[in-house]
């Protein structure tokens, strides 16, 4: 469970900077920049949650298909031509926007949904860009994208300490493991109801920064990859800095 909807506010912000101690970031700290960042990362994170797998993507086929067949159901029981007959009707089209008669504008629903169902399933998945954005974020879970990837960029951008791996970004008593605890509290990021243990927080720097990915993907690695840099790069942008940081997939991490 999360907060997906909250954006990070003032207190929020001293809540978090005091979870990781003045003495590991900046005395001159962008505040407006940390707080961008971060609801930049939250706004992805919900993102992250509907489309890790493809449910969401089932259910709304589900759904379609549900109400395609009560669309059907309705046009059959409107065949009484005695009430439903067309020019009896006429006289009020003119009012409707576009002008339909009940039989016409339930065929036009049918017609609608039934092309949508078959489009869905034909798409070229390779070539479709909402599926693409979509499968973007299936590498990993949202926790995993949210403390592994994008709030390390928003945290090495606006120059915090011991901002990589091999600096100690994935320590267990360090200051960046403080920096995404708070923000996952800001949050409300829970696991069956309580706060992620502190390993998982480790766990999940490390997945990432390996690239670590135990499971068949629907697109190639490199894809993926690409996608997570453009995201990082967005997050270096509205943290204000044109420093890049590593290709997750090029650092090596001792687990």
């Amino acid at each position: 469970m999360s907060d997906i909807n909250k954006v990070i506010t003032a207190a929020g912000l001293n809540r978090i900077l005091k979870a990781v101690g003045k003495e590991h970031f900046p005395a001159d700290l962008d505040r407006e920049a940390l707080a961008s960042g971060l609801n930049q990362c939250i706004e992805w994170y919900g993102e992250a949650q509907k489309f890790h797998t493809d449910k969401n993507e089932t259910a709304q086929r589900r759904g379609l298909a549900i109400v395609l067949a009560r669309v059907k159901r309705l046009r059959r029981l409107m065949k009484d031509d005695d009430i439903w007959r067309d020019d009896l009707w006429r006289y009020l089209a003119h009012k409707s926007s576009p002008p339909q008669t009940p039989r016409a504008a339930i065929e036009s629903l049918e017609l609608l949904i039934s092309s949508e169902i078959q489009q869905r399933s034909v798409v070229d998945v390779y070539e479709d860009a909402d599926i693409a954005y979509r499968h973007s974020f299936q590498a990993f879970s949202p926790f995993e994208w949210l403390i592994g990837d994008w709030l390390p960029a928003v945290y090495a951008g606006l120059q915090f300490k011991r901002a990589t791996v091999l600096d100690g970004l994935a320590s267990a008593t360090g200051p960046y493991v403080r920096f995404a605890r708070a923000v996952a509290d800001e949050l409300n990021i829970k696991k069956l109801g309580r706060r992620y243990a502190i390993a998982s927080f480790v766990k999940a720097i490390k997945a990432v920064a390996s690239w670590d990915v135990r499971k068949s993907l629907p697109r190639d690695l490199c894809e993926l990859q690409a996608h997570a840099q453009d995201r990082r790069d967005i997050l270096l942008s509205i943290v204000g800095t044109t420093r890049r940081r590593p290709v997750v997939g090029q650092t090596q991490s001792k687990k």
